[in-house]
């Protein structure tokens, strides 16, 4: 029998986790199960669970394969030395978030799951702290021309970062409720009722 390659593996998973993201827009989370999945994906009930045991773990591909490269993306900027703004780390981020291709109203789903099943919440929880590490690396040069100390630095960028983190909730939460929103328009009207 031929040995599969890690890169066959990998387009499978792809394939299979496209496939899951199209029913989970069209039925929900709590809705969507596997037996959906393999009749979107056309393959095989052995093939979906070869390589995913339960939502959850799709979940954690579906992030770690799309989301967090783009995260790191983020979080690199500050190996670079470049300084971005707490509203460029901002709009960098909600961008990651539209071009993921995850719908808001998805991910809000995601979350609420992530409310009452132990596996989806510590994905959640990892995420979350994935985030926010690189959020946090991402406004320390920033942070650095603001403060005088390290600790100062780390804990000017870190409290930044939550409330970049939070922001960006606020954007997907907003858009899942009340319908689509550009990036643009969201960050002018947070710049405006603050400075207002």
């Amino acid at each position: 029998m031929p040995k599969v390659s890690e890169e066959y593996r990998e387009a499978r998973r792809d394939e299979i986790a496209r496939a899951a993201v199209r029913v989970l827009e069209r039925k929900g989370v709590r809705e969507t199960s596997i037996a959906d999945i393999v009749d979107e994906s056309g393959l095989s009930t052995g093939a979906i669970y070869s390589h995913f045991t339960n939502k959850a773990e799709l979940a954690r591909y579906i992030v770690e394969r799309f989301l967090f490269p783009r995260i790191d993306e983020l979080e690199a900027t500050a190996t670079r030395g470049i300084v971005l703004r707490p509203r460029d780390v901002l709009e960098r981020m909600l961008g990651t978030i539209r071009d993921t291709g995850l719908s808001p109203a998805l991910v809000v789903q995601f979350w609420g799951e992530a409310l009452g099943d132990d596996a989806m919440h510590a994905q959640l929880v990892d995420t979350a702290g994935h985030l926010l590490g690189a959020l946090t690396a991402a406004l320390t040069p920033w942070a650095r021309e603001r403060t005088t100390t390290a600790d100062g630095t780390a804990a000017l960028a870190a409290a930044t970062a939550r409330t970049v983190a939070s922001l960006a909730q606020g954007y997907i939460a907003n858009t899942a409720v009340f319908g689509p929103r550009t990036v643009d328009e969201y960050v002018a009207s947070l710049r405006e009722a603050v400075e207002t």
